[in-house]
């Protein structure tokens, strides 16, 4: 083995073990309080108070842990050391050739498949590259008239989580209102994307696809609905293109990263994002999902066994399910899409501070955007801080300016049954009064 080689594999042999370590400590400390909570309760006279009282003390140390500075910096040290090995030993590049196939098996196979059951009838209007516009088929004819709607996913996650289920999809719902909508679909990216960057994401992708929809619909502008990073890009596109935006509605948007303190915010802003993204191209998805089960793994274990307490019906269980799959379904993130959004808005906090750039001329200036907003958030969300979606509400130029707060969890605002009976068809008539 070269020497280089050979340097990089000891020092990631060396992180990975203290990362394990300090993950293996926490481990420790959550089981010795797992047997100081049992032995507290030797009676087990009422099981689910125990029960509720030994995953509240497992959360909190999961919690604390995973905030301290030794195991923050042993994370990022871990993927900065084994980024430099792959990329030394072309462990990298066979990640690149292998995502590959996995893009072309999930363009051409399973994404179709997927677009399809369970999903409101739609075509795709538009498309080039992974890139594809979707037109979904109005529930009426009331859609005449009104201003388009066009939901901007995030990169982050696969587009279905707004038409999960019938009974639980707010496209359903909007549809309802009269609305007019259509959604991006970003795709599977491949090693070949990862030179795309959010100038031309914007400028090209979006801009054309709202250029269509006015083309198609006879509309002057058009109304542009965000969620999570998704609503980052539609904000960026309404300060970029105000003259074609009708509203702006952003679901559970990052605004003031520097109050974004969950625990993926953290441990993103101390990564070493060049490493990781010089060596695999785009950044891999199983990062994606090892870091979501991370976040919380009590209940990552725990909601199985816990959900299947009681009876369910196929309803629910369906639901479940379908939850779960969208949760670990994470597409790559583009390379360098990951690597702007992670130094500009994580790190450096620019989107904000009105001193993001997209490309080489454009700034993104909040103040800019005049249009009606309405901004939506989840009161205990845990992916994105409530505080830093509040904040945009101060940074955005309109004077029309809405807040809806739904006491929920990040993906619980999309897909409990009490957001549809309580949100989603206030958020239709909000849109809908104002196109």
């Amino acid at each position: 083995m070269p020497v280089d080689e050979s340097n990089e594999f000891v020092n990631s042999c060396s992180s990975s073990a203290e990362f394990y370590s300090t993950l293996a400590s926490v481990f420790t400390d959550v089981y010795l309080a797992s047997i100081g909570c049992f032995l507290e309760n030797k009676n087990l006279q009422n099981f689910q108070e125990l029960e509720k009282n030994w995953l509240s003390k497992c959360r909190t140390i999961f919690e604390t842990r995973f905030r301290e500075d030794k195991f923050v910096n042993s994370l990022s040290n871990a993927i900065y050391c084994y980024s430099k090995f792959a990329s030394t030993t072309g462990l990298g590049q066979w990640y690149q050739n292998i995502s590959n196939l996995t893009s072309l098996w999930n363009n051409f196979f399973i994404e179709p498949l997927r677009d399809t059951f369970w999903r409101t009838p739609s075509h795709k209007l538009d498309f080039e590259g992974k890139f594809a516009l979707f037109h979904y088929n109005p529930a009426d004819k009331r859609a005449n008239g009104k201003a388009p709607v066009l939901i901007i996913y995030a990169f982050i996650n696969r587009h279905y989580i707004l038409d999960l289920l019938p009974q639980v999809s707010i496209i359903r719902s909007l549809l309802t209102n009269g609305l007019d909508i259509f959604a991006t679909d970003w795709g599977t990216p491949s090693s070949y994307d990862q030179d795309l960057t959010l100038h031309h994401y914007i400028n090209n992708y979006l801009d054309k696809s709202v250029d269509r929809i006015r083309e198609h619909t006879n509309s002057d502008k058009v109304s542009i609905f965000g969620y999570c990073w998704g609503g980052d890009l539609a904000i960026m596109y309404a300060a970029l293109y105000p003259e074609k935006v009708k509203n702006l509605i952003t679901l559970a948007t990052p605004g003031d990263f520097s109050l974004d303190d969950g625990l993926l915010s953290l441990w993103t802003k101390r990564m070493n994002v060049d490493s990781l993204v010089d060596t695999f191209g785009n950044a891999p998805s199983m990062m994606v999902n090892a870091a979501f089960a991370l976040r919380n793994p009590i209940d990552y274990i725990h909601k199985i066994p816990h959900f299947f307490e009681k009876p369910r019906d196929i309803e629910s269980i369906a639901e479940f399910f379908a939850t779960e799959m969208w949760l670990y379904d994470s597409p790559p993130v583009i390379g360098e899409i990951y690597r702007q959004f992670v130094k500009d808005c994580y790190q450096d906090n620019l989107l904000v501070k009105n001193q993001m750039k997209i490309g080489s001329g454009q700034t993104v200036n909040l103040k800019s955007i005049k249009v009606p907003f309405l901004n939506i958030l989840a009161k205990m969300d845990d992916l994105v801080a409530p505080n830093s979606s509040r904040v945009l509400n101060d940074a955005v130029g309109s004077n029309d300016k809405s807040l809806m707060e739904f006491n929920s969890g990040h993906v619980g605002a999309c897909i409990s049954p009490k957001a549809h009976k309580e949100l989603w068809p206030k958020v239709g008539e909000w849109i809908a009064s104002r196109s």
